[in-house]
C-alpha cells in the first residue's frame, strides 16, 4: 500500500513537473483582444518568415515577427467584425488571374516562387492576407488616396525607357545560409579559386538544376532586393551577397534581353498602381496604428 501511495505521488509530481516543461515550451506571448498567441505560433512563423530553423537569426527576428503576427490579429478581428472574407476558392481565382495577367506558364509562376524563396502554401497564405489587406484597403483606405494624371505623366517621363521596353534577364542563382559563407564564395569564385557552377553545385540550398541558372526572367518579376543586386551588373559580373528569407544570395549575370514594346495602357496602369501603393502603404500604417491604440493587447515575449 505504501508503495502504491508513493507510486502516486511520485507520478503526480513528475507530471505536474511535466506540464510546467511544457508550459514552458509553448507558453503564451500575447493577447490580442482575447485571442492568444503562443510561443508555438511565434516559432512556427518565424521559421517560416526567416527559412531558419533556430539560432540566433530566429531569437533576433521574434519581436518583429510577433509584431507582424499581432497586426494580422487585429487586422482580421476587424475584418470579422466587417463581415470581409477571403475564400480558399478566391485565393484560387487571384492566382489564376495573376498567371493570366502576367502570362505566366506553369514553370514560369514555379521559378517565381523560387526567386521569392516561398513554398506553395506560404505564397497562397501570404495571397490571402495580401487580398483581405486589399479589402480592407478598399473599405477603410483607398477612397482617402488619389494619384493624379499629372504624377502618372511624370514618371513615365522620368522612366520612360526602363518602362516602355521590357527587359528580361538570364541568372545563375547561388542561396547558402549565411552571410560570411556567401562572401567567402564570392571571394573565391572572384579569386578564380571556384567557378560560380562549382559554388552552386557544392555548396547552393537553392535550384541546382542547370547550375542555378534561372533563364528569361523579367525584370518586373524581380523582388526589390534581386533588382537592387544586379541593377549595376555588366553580363558576366557577379552579384553583393543579400538576404533573402533568412537565407544569404549571389547572383551571376548571364544575359540581359531587350523584349518589344509594351502598350501605352499598360505601362500606365502599372505606374499608377506604382505610385498608389506607397501612398496606400501609408494611409495603411495609419489605420493599423488606430486600430491597435483601440485593441486590449498584452505582449509577455
Amino acid at each position: 500500500m505504501r508503495k502504491y501511495i508513493f507510486f502516486c505521488c511520485a507520478a503526480f509530481f513528475w507530471l505536474a513537473g511535466t506540464g510546467h516543461a511544457m508550459q514552458v515550451v509553448d507558453r503564451i506571448v500575447a493577447v490580442v483582444n482575447g485571442e492568444i498567441v503562443t510561443y508555438q505560433d511565434l516559432l512556427r512563423q518565424t521559421r517560416q518568415t526567416t527559412g531558419v530553423e533556430s539560432g540566433p537569426v530566429v531569437e533576433q527576428a521574434m519581436p518583429q515577427v510577433l509584431d507582424a503576427m499581432i497586426d494580422e490579429a487585429v487586422l482580421r478581428q476587424e475584418a470579422e467584425r466587417l463581415e470581409v472574407k477571403v475564400t480558399d476558392a478566391e485565393v484560387d481565382g487571384e492566382i489564376r488571374q495573376l498567371k493570366a495577367r502576367r502570362r505566366l506558364t506553369e514553370e514560369d509562376f514555379a521559378q517565381g516562387l523560387r526567386l521569392q524563396g516561398l513554398t506553395l502554401e506560404q505564397f497562397r497564405e501570404r495571397t490571402r492576407q495580401d487580398m483581405m489587406r486589399q479589402r480592407m484597403l478598399g473599405f477603410m483606405v483607398r477612397r482617402k488616396v488619389i494619384v493624379t494624371q499629372e504624377e502618372v505623366d511624370d514618371y513615365i517621363a522620368r522612366n520612360g525607357s526602363e518602362l516602355t521596353r521590357e527587359q528580361a534577364l538570364d541568372l545563375q542563382v547561388l542561396i547558402v545560409s549565411g552571410a560570411e559563407t556567401a562572401a567567402g564564395l564570392r571571394a573565391a569564385i572572384q579569386k578564380g579559386e571556384l567557378t560560380f557552377s562549382d559554388a552552386v553545385a557544392r555548396h547552393s540550398e537553392g535550384p541546382k538544376v542547370a547550375d542555378g541558372t534561372l533563364e528569361t526572367v523579367r525584370w518586373r518579376d524581380l523582388a526589390g532586393p534581386w533588382r537592387e543586386a544586379v541593377q549595376g551588373l555588366t553580363v558576366g559580373e557577379i552579384s553583393e551577397p543579400f538576404p533573402i528569407q533568412g537565407k544569404w544570395a549571389v547572383l551571376k549575370l548571364l544575359d540581359r534581353k531587350e523584349a518589344s514594346p509594351r502598350p501605352a495602357e499598360q505601362v500606365e496602369e502599372e505606374v499608377r498602381e506604382a505610385l498608389l501603393r506607397p501612398k496606400m502603404e501609408e494611409r495603411f500604417r495609419e489605420y493599423m496604428a488606430d486600430l491597435r491604440s483601440r485593441a486590449l493587447i498584452e505582449k509577455r515575449l
